[in-house]
């Protein structure tokens, strides 16, 4: 086995594993709330912990992977993982499980480090190693989905957290024998001050996109540290010899447009996936047969994301990245006019399945391809972030919608499948014959 098929199969691992762990909390919190006896505030908190530090940590990881390398990284990465699974699945109070969530939330990183070491390892075809990578996430996220009632109703909630924890051990285990040695480490202080204004500022943003329908003028009051926090960041980034994030990578158009299209998808898809199993239930659906239906989506990006990858690299970027978003825009507006359960699952799958997997490949390489290997994961996890917020906001407003008429199903698909279009005046001069330059 070459050292390439190794490392390709540490990073899959990883992929599938991680994407199953930030998503098993999700079907799985009505009976933690039973256990631990949570009210709905504090099961909104949880289901939230994940996003919330995985975007608050990413660029911190990324900067260190860029900087010192990438296996390294990610092996502390995976046993902080492990840790948090375990504190997780023992968990008997709210603090303790939080404690667990947060330290799992660091498996975020685990995505832009990877990217890291991809292009490290498969220089001439990053394209398609990024796009298995980012499918076999999505694909990780609906295993998680899927097995997480199962295994806690067959077994307990302990061996939900317990089952992917052990394979991430096992992937920690071998990662050293077959990930690619250290590079020459950039010898630069990491920049602290810049990443706790990072942090405090994403923090805040998060938990103020939280509590906007619960308390307007606190999350308002929430919006405006957050301002004030990153206005800080931005001060410090400039007069800092070794920023965290170089100011000049958000200027470079393919990062900054791969992260407004990044955050726009983020909004649609995760709105979708919000509005689907609500629409689902009141139609008498059980979680079981949601979760069967929605499962196909998942299932194809297996194929998309490495088929994406070769599109990126025959027919450029852009043209990926408006395909995708079209697709997105078709198969929501689909699930907009349509509503049997077969239709619905057909309208998810291209919206979810093909178009937001096509998408994301694409951005992702969009951005890699436009900054030196040495700003790789920063340039990722910028594109994670805006995507992170995207999904946070885009599940606030579909749930006020919801919250204002419980009717309002089509305007929140047709919202969705808007907001996945917009992007679209970015991307407007496609060159079908472009392939992504310095890959």
């Amino acid at each position: 086995m070459t050292r390439s098929t190794r490392s390709m199969a540490v990073l899959a691992a990883l992929a599938v594993t991680i994407g199953a762990l930030e998503s098993i909390p999700f079907p799985a919190l009505p009976l933690l709330q039973r256990e631990l006896g949570l009210d709905p505030a504090q099961a909104g908190l949880l289901s939230t912990t994940l996003i919330i530090t995985s975007a608050i940590t990413m660029p911190v990881v990324a900067k260190i992977a860029d900087d010192r390398g990438g296996r390294r990284t990610l092996l502390v990465l995976t046993w902080c993982i492990v840790a948090g699974a375990v504190v997780s699945a023992f968990a008997t109070t709210f603090p303790v499980i939080l404690l667990g969530q947060f330290l799992q939330g660091l498996g975020g990183g685990v995505l832009p480090v990877s990217f890291v070491l991809a292009r490290q390892v498969f220089r001439d075809s990053t394209p398609v190693a990024v796009g298995v990578l980012t499918g076999l996430f999505t694909v990780g996220t609906g295993v998680g989905v899927l097995v997480a009632g199962p295994l806690a109703d067959s077994l307990s909630r302990q061996w939900m957290f317990l089952l992917p924890a052990l394979v991430v051990a096992a992937v920690a285990v071998v990662a050293p024998f077959a990930l690619p040695g250290p590079v020459e480490a950039r010898r630069v202080r990491l920049d602290w001050r810049g990443g706790t204004l990072l942090a405090f500022a994403l923090a805040l943003l998060m938990l103020a996109l939280f509590l906007v329908p619960q308390d307007f003028f606190a999350a308002l009051a929430l919006f405006a540290l957050a301002l004030a926090f990153g206005v800080g960041w931005v001060v410090v980034e400039r007069r800092v010899e070794h920023p965290l994030v170089d100011l000049g990578i958000l200027r470079t158009r393919g990062v900054w447009t791969a992260s407004v299209t990044a955050g726009a998808l983020g909004a649609s898809y995760s709105a979708t996936y919000f509005l689907v199993p609500q629409l689902l239930s009141g139609s008498g659906a059980s979680a079981s047969q949601i979760s069967l239906l929605l499962f196909p989506a998942v299932l194809v990006a297996i194929v998309v994301g490495p088929a994406s990858g070769v599109l990126v690299r025959r027919a450029g970027v852009r043209a990926a990245v408006v395909a995708g978003l079209v697709l997105t825009a078709a198969g929501t507006l689909f699930v907009a006019v349509w509503h049997s359960p077969w239709q619905i699952a057909l309208g998810v799958l291209v919206a979810l399945g093909i178009g937001v997997g096509t998408a994301s490949t694409a951005l992702y390489t969009g951005a890699i391809a436009s900054v030196g290997e040495q700003d790789t994961g920063v340039a990722t996890a910028v594109c994670g972030i805006a995507r992170a917020i995207g999904a946070a906001v885009g599940v606030q407003v579909t749930a006020a919608l919801l919250t204002g008429s419980p009717d309002a199903f089509q305007l929140g698909f047709l919202l969705a499948a808007v907001v996945a279009l917009a992007p679209l005046i970015l991307h407007r001069k496609i060159r079908f014959s472009e392939v992504a330059p310095r890959v």
